[in-house]
This record gives C-alpha cells, structure tokens and sequence, in this order.
C-alpha cells in the first residue's frame, strides 16, 4: 500500500512538472489564433490574465472562468499599435469556438491600451477579479532603483531583476527582464511562487504575466524605456 502510494505520489509530481512546462513553452512561443485552445482551465476557478507581445502582434489573453460560462478570450493586436484587430473566444466546456469584435467577457474592453497597461502594472491582479498574485512593474522598479547588485545582473541588451522573500534570500519567486536590442523590446514578468499565507505558497496557473520579445508596441516600448532611465 505505502509503495502504491509514493508511486502515485512520484506520477503526480511528474504530470504536473509536465502541465507547468508545457504551460511555459506555450508562453514563450508565438501564439496563433488556434493556440487559444492549449492554454489551461484550472479546477478552481481562477482567472488569468496575460500580455504576449512578439514582433508586430501583441495579444492580450484573458481566462474567464468566474461567469456560468467558462472561457478563454485572446484580443488580438495584429500590429501593435493599439487597435483591437478582433476577438477571439473560446469555450472549454462545449469546444466552441467564436471570432467576433466584442466578447461576453466580464473582463472585456476595447480600450487595449489601458488594458495593456494594467496587466504591466498589475492593477489587474486584484483580489476582486479572483486571480494569482503576479509580481509585477512596481517591484522590479523597487529593486531596480535600489541597485542591489545581488538582484540585479547585466545582460547583452538590458537587464535581470531577481525578488526574493525577506526570509528566504536563497530562492527567487520572481524574475523580471527587460532590454531592447535591434530587433525591438523584451520585457518579461515571470513569477514562480507567491504567498498565500506565512505557512503557504502557491504556483501561478501561468508563471508569465508579461511575455514581449522583439516587440514594438508602444505600451510595451514605454514601460522598457521607463526602467532604463532609473540606471542613467
């Protein structure tokens, strides 16, 4: 009996580790309409919000599931100048799904820009709207002002920001990146863990809040353009 339960324990573990790297590779990579359907619907109910912004298109993907109907919206920018281009929904419980200018979304706007802007800042994470709490611009402005070389590392382009618990300075729940090169703007928020409580701490559904890499929006170009000046 104890072997068949460590046994199940060790499958577990494993099915996990896979969902949270799948979740991540999905992140990281260009996101098409019809990816819409791989992002996740946790059992609990959470909602997310997430800012993928690479090359010329920026998408704003919202997972909706606090309403009697489930769903995943992408609101897409096809060129990155803060114009919605259109809707895309998706619902989980029937596979349906639905392009449109609009969305029934108690989350949806057509003011993008500020939308944007919010998931950056974090404003979005509230605890009304019922979602992860993800570390977000004003904790990276925080560390990066202060200039504590043991958080912050030079890269090619731009920079690395670590956040680190006050009682745990060994681990980091959260890395922040953010440059610009040739190519365009990268800005990067990626929380690990946060806590609930003293005792507890909990993984985000999606580790990324922000993923923007060789990006020419201007929201995404202002919040970059914004960091670097704090090291002039």
């Amino acid at each position: 009996m104890k072997k068949t339960k460590f046994l199940m324990s060790l499958i577990l573990v494993f099915t996990v580790s896979s969902l949270w790297a799948f979740y991540e590779d999905l992140q990281v990579n260009k996101i098409i309409d019809d990816r819409i359907k791989k992002f996740p619907v946790p059992k609990d109910n959470r909602n997310y919000f997430f800012l993928h912004a690479y090359e010329k298109r920026t998408n704003i993907i919202i997972g909706d599931f606090s309403g009697l109907q489930k769903m995943i919206v992408m609101l897409v920018d096809e060129n990155s100048d803060n114009k919605l281009d259109r809707v895309i929904e998706y619902f989980p419980e029937s596979g349906k799904t639905r392009i449109s200018r609009t969305s029934s979304s108690r989350f949806f706007t057509t003011d993008i820009e500020k939308l944007k802007r919010d998931i950056i800042e974090g404003t979005i994470y509230e605890k009304k709207n019922y979602t992860d709490e993800m570390k977000s611009i004003n904790i990276c402005k925080a560390i990066f002002t202060e200039g504590d070389r043991r958080y912050i590392t030079r890269d090619t382009y731009g920079y690395i920001v670590k956040y680190h618990e006050v009682d745990n300075m060994e681990n980091y729940s959260a890395v922040f990146s953010f440059g610009q090169n040739s190519e365009g703007y990268y800005l990067q928020f990626r929380t690990d863990y946060y806590r609930k409580d003293y005792n507890t701490t909990e993984e985000p559904i999606l580790k990324y809040s922000v993923f923007c890499k060789k990006s020419s929006d201007p929201v995404v170009k202002n919040a970059v353009e914004e960091l670097l000046k704090i090291r002039k």
